[in-house]
This record gives C-alpha cells, structure tokens and sequence, in this order.
C-alpha cells in the first residue's frame, strides 16, 4: 500500500491540477517541458495521437499531447491508443533496469474524442526483481481506463531454467495479395497487414476452431533501434486493431457491412455491422521485448474459443520476421448484434 505521505503529495498534486469554481472544474494547465516517447518523429500521420507529456511539478500524472481519435464507423476513442499512451506513462516512472512484461487492462467508460485525458501513474510495489504499477486514465473527473503493468530485472537468469514457445505458423499468400491499409484492422493507417489465404479450421467448421492468421507491420518504418520503447508501443496498440472483430468474423460477420473509401474528400466511410462492439478488458504477455521491431512483416494468430451473454473471448499471438515469440493476449470483447435481420446471437 502507498505511504501516507505518497498519498498526501498525489492529493496536493489533484488539488493543482483541478481547482473548483462553482459547479465546474477548471483544469490548469501548466507550460509542458517534458516530452517523452513522441511517435510522430518516427512515424508520420495519425501516429501522432500516441505523444504523451507530463506536467513539469506533477510527476505522476500525464496527457495526450494531440487530439485522440476514433475507428470508423465507432464512437469511442481507438483502445490501442489508450493503452499504448497508458504504458508509455508508467514507463517514464519505471526504473530503466526493469523490462515490462505483462499489462492488464480494463475498459470502464467509453473515452470521447475531443476532451484530453490524463494518466495517473501509481507505484504498488518495488522488489530487486519486479515492481508494479497502476495507471488510471481519467477523463471529465470520470475514470474510463485502469491498468496495471508488471517489471521483471533486466538480466536474464542463469543456471536450469525452463523455456519453450509456440512456433510461428507457415503462412501462404496468393501473388496478387496487396497490403490492407485503410478499414478494419488498419488502426486509421498507422499499420498495414495482409491476410493469408485461408482461415485455418482446426477439427471442423465450428467458430471456435477457426484460425485467423496474417502479417502486420507500420506504414512507415520508426526510426528507432529493435526493443525501443517506440517499437513496444507501437506493438502495444497493434494488439487493438484487430482483435474485436475476430469474435464475429469466426461466425462470418465482418466489423463492417458497408465501407466505401473512395469518396471525393478522400476520407473512407463505414457502416458498423454490430449493435454494439466494444472492449472490455485486454491483456498482454511479453516475452521477448527486445525482438520487437513493427518495421518488418509480424505474424499473427488469433482465434475465439468462448463467445455468449453478448462477450466474446479472443486470443491472439505475436511473432517476429525470424520466428522469436514477441508477445500473447487476450481480449474480452462486448458484441451485439442488430437483431433485424441476424439470427444468431453471440
């Protein structure tokens, strides 16, 4: 538990930040000093909605930089946003002799686009082996996103020690693939992937035993070592473009029934096929951070072996260009379904 005194800093540190006046809070707003891990210098466009800054005397707490965005078609804030931002925060606070490896997240309220978002980053506890720490986003005095992120020691261990992976799967593409760069999965541009040429099924036809496999990298290449923490966040909110469809798209329902790309303002429009999709938790498993590089072609797998009462579990494996286990999650997804003319219900 966090000290008495801690508390009373991160009180005064609340007090700052919001001063009442009346009924309404009023955010001050110092000048920021601090830029920490800007994708937009290493990755062009809507890559700049992942910029975060912190307050020059409240060192806990952080915000977007730019303006946040949504998925077409949908109304809340893109979660691989919220998430990569989340852990960006905590990692300007986290010793650099610790290296991340897991981050579980949850969705409480949807995160609107045009109202900044702050992230309080919270110590729990600090070993010489591991140290945890919670982030809370916050938005209109509301919490909309919690997660808590895990450290191990960066140096690896010796003596026995057990170690396997999952292989990464042989995929096959037809000649004439070409990359899918605006739409589902394209998280607005800043990725590009390509689908193999057939779902896998595994036993039978069931949703439950397809397999969807594909490639993914950026657009354009961050000019940024391997295993920099730009590339981590990138992967991060990779994790997010995907994942939610796949529950309907194992019962052959695609996220958009509609999608026209080519209107005369150059912007794409879509039509969500869903009632309602949304996601409700998402956790990730790093496993080797150093490999992480989303300059070159990822392979992905991802497969839905639960879905009812309108959830729908997703699992989803990360690999790098040689073959090295990046990263493993799992995504509980919110899914309804217009019920006009779809019979089923997940």
């Amino acid at each position: 538990m966090a000290s008495s005194a801690y508390m009373l800093d991160l009180c005064k540190d609340w007090w700052i930040l919001h001063r009442k006046k009346g009924s309404a809070t009023i955010a001050t707003l110092p000048s920021f000093k601090h830029q920490f891990v800007d994708l937009t210098k290493a990755i062009s466009g809507k890559a700049r909605v992942m910029s975060l800054e912190a307050y020059p005397h409240l060192i806990y707490i952080f915000t977007n930089v730019n303006p946040l965005w949504c998925p077409l078609g949908l109304n809340a804030v893109f979660g691989g946003v919220l998430m990569s931002q989340a852990l960006n925060a905590v990692m300007q606070r986290a010793s650099p002799s610790f290296v991340v490896h897991s981050m579980h997240c949850h969705f409480i309220k949807a995160t609107r686009v045009g109202t900044p978002v702050f992230y309080h980053v919270s110590r729990v506890s600090q070993g010489k082996a591991s140290s945890v720490y919670t982030i809370t986003a916050r938005q209109n005095d509301h919490d909309v996103f919690i997660a808590t992120v895990s450290f191990r020691g960066a140096s690896a261990p010796v003596g026995n020690v057990l170690k396997h992976a999952v292989p990464k799967p042989e995929l096959v593409f037809d000649d004439e693939t070409q990359p899918h760069r605006y739409g589902e999965g394209t998280a607005r541009s800043l990725f590009e992937f390509k689908m193999a040429t057939a779902t896998i099924e595994k036993g039978d036809f069931n949703p439950e035993t397809k397999y969807f496999r594909r490639i993914v990298r950026a657009q354009s290449s961050l000019a940024k070592p391997s295993g920099s923490n730009e590339h981590l966040l990138a992967l991060v909110c990779m994790t997010d473009t995907y994942t939610a469809g796949t529950v309907g798209r194992a019962h052959g329902i695609p996220v958009y029934s509609r999608f026209n790309a080519g209107l005369k303002d150059g912007n794409p429009r879509a039509q969500v096929a869903f009632k309602a999709l949304s996601t409700v938790a998402h956790t990730l498993h790093f496993h080797n951070v150093d490999h992480i590089c989303v300059n070159h072609w990822m392979t992905e797998e991802l497969h839905c072996p639960w879905a009812g009462h309108e959830r729908g579990l997703v699992i989803s494996r990360v690999w790098s260009s040689d073959g090295v286990l990046l990263a493993t999650c799992s995504q509980e997804v919110l899914v309804r379904l217009p019920q006009d003319n779809i019979p089923a219900r997940l």
